[in-house]
This record gives C-alpha cells, structure tokens and sequence, in this order.
C-alpha cells in the first residue's frame, strides 16, 4: 500500500498527534465529513420521525398474522430494511471517490475508510472488550429500568409488543440489525465520522460526538444511553485497531444477542 505522502500534489489535511498513533490519516476534510453526514442524517431521522408518528401511536392488533403472510412480510421487511441501511453507505463511498481527493485505485480508497488488516491478537483483545462494555452497558441500563420503575419504553418493547402478532417480521428486523447494519452503520459512524471529528478534536471528545450523533440517529429515545455507551466502544476499537472490520464484529455480536434475546418471547 502506497503511503498518503506520495501524492506530493494534493494538500493533505493535519491530523493530530492522538489520531496519528493509531488512525492512519484520511484525506478528506472535516468539512466534507460534516456536509456528508448532514446530507446523510437529516433526512433518515425525518423519514424515521414520520414513521414514528405515522405508526408508532397506533395499536398494535392482537390477531395473529397468518403464517405464510408473516413469513413473506418478513421476507420484505428484511430487504427493505436492508436498503434503508444502505443508505449509510452513500456519503462515505461518494466522499473517498471525490476527484478532489488524490488519485488512488478503488481498492486503496477503501482503506481510507478503514478496510485494512490490523493483527489478530490485540484486535480480539479490543473485540472481546468492546462486546462486554456494549452488552453490560444494556443489562445495567435494563436492569435500572427495571428498579426504579422508569417509564421508558425502548426498541426492544416495541419490536416485542409488535411481534406478538407477526413474529417472522419482527424477524426480518431483527436479521437486518444484525447482518446488514453492522456494516452498513460502521463505515458511515466510525469510518467517516468519526475519523473526520478526529482531525480537528482530541480522542474521546470526537469518541463521544460520534457516539451521541450514533445514538441521535436511531430516533431511540428510550435506548439512546446504551447506544451512546456502545458507540463510544466502537469507536475506541477503531481508534485502537485502525481498521473498521473488529468494530464491525463487535456492533454485530451485539445485535445478534439482543435478537436471540428477543426470539423466544416472540415466539413465546
């Protein structure tokens, strides 16, 4: 791989001192991360706010979809929710093939967004700590809803309450959550966003800017403290691993547990 300073040139940006350790330098601008990311973001939380407001007051029927029209909305929840998260993918692959970045092959920009190889045992050290903050930041978070009796509903009790009656679409959520959002939602938050926040703000104020905006995105009020918790992890992954790949991992293992918590309720 040819090093960003062989493109004598282009103006590369500064990077910090803290990035530079650990995060090879991108050469896009924090101001081109931000115009990306509000392209990006304003019109997904409006889309999700006027489902929400559509749907989200509405009753859920108690009447059991039947099974073959369960099983096929499952189908299509899936690909649609597949789609939906796509979108996370357009910013970051229009910003590295700008024609005001330097001339690089396809494969190289890419690494710009953090796909490149990182060693194994340090990465699984990263993974396996990253996956227990994530996850026991969920159970405290539950388990204080539980004691104090807060008033707050998250996603889960909404995807449970809605997969009383059709139980195979709720799956087709769940599935999307955890194939295609991991990758999708890693290389736009820590890919883009966080690299590009951390050009021009020391490590854990751009760790937890990303996490907020990780966690605003979700248009999740009730869960929005244990997504800040996990974003914050994952971007400590990406920073410690310089490769987006155990990020993916990590936000992954987590949403498959939350689904394989969900699947026997639902079922139930």
């Amino acid at each position: 791989m040819r090093s960003l300073d062989h493109y004598p040139n282009e103006r590369m940006p500064v990077v910090p001192a803290t990035a530079g350790r650990h995060v090879t330098p991108t050469p896009w601008t924090t101001r081109q991360m931000i115009v990306g990311a509000l392209a990006t973001l304003i019109p997904w939380i409006a889309f999700n706010l006027t489902v929400n407001a559509m749907f989200g007051s509405t009753k859920t029927s108690s009447a059991p979809t039947p099974p073959a029209l369960d099983i096929a909305a499952g189908v299509a929840v899936f690909i649609f929710a597949a789609l939906l998260e796509a979108i996370f993918l357009i910013a970051p692959l229009a910003i590295i093939n700008s024609r005001r970045l330097p001339r690089a092959r396809f494969r190289e920009r890419l690494r710009w967004l953090g796909f490149r190889a990182t060693p194994l045992a340090p990465a699984l050290l990263t993974i396996i700590v990253a996956t227990a903050i994530g996850l026991g930041g969920s159970l405290l978070y539950s388990q204080a809803i539980s004691y104090f009796h807060w008033p707050i509903q998250t996603n889960s009790d909404t995807l449970l309450l809605e997969g009383k009656a059709a139980p195979f679409t709720t799956v087709g959520l769940l599935a999307s959550a955890a194939i295609v959002a991991p990758f999708c939602e890693e290389i736009f938050f820590r890919g883009l966003v966080f690299v590009g926040l951390l050009k021009r703000m020391p490590l854990w104020s751009a760790a937890l800017i990303s996490a907020i905006v990780f966690g605003i995105a979700h248009v999740d009020l009730g869960s929005l403290a244990p997504l800040i918790i996990i974003g914050l992890a994952l971007a400590w992954v990406r920073w410690r691993t310089d490769s987006i790949w155990p990020g993916i991992f990590v936000h992954a293992i987590n949403n498959t547990v939350a689904a394989l918590v969900l699947l026997p309720l639902l079922f139930k």
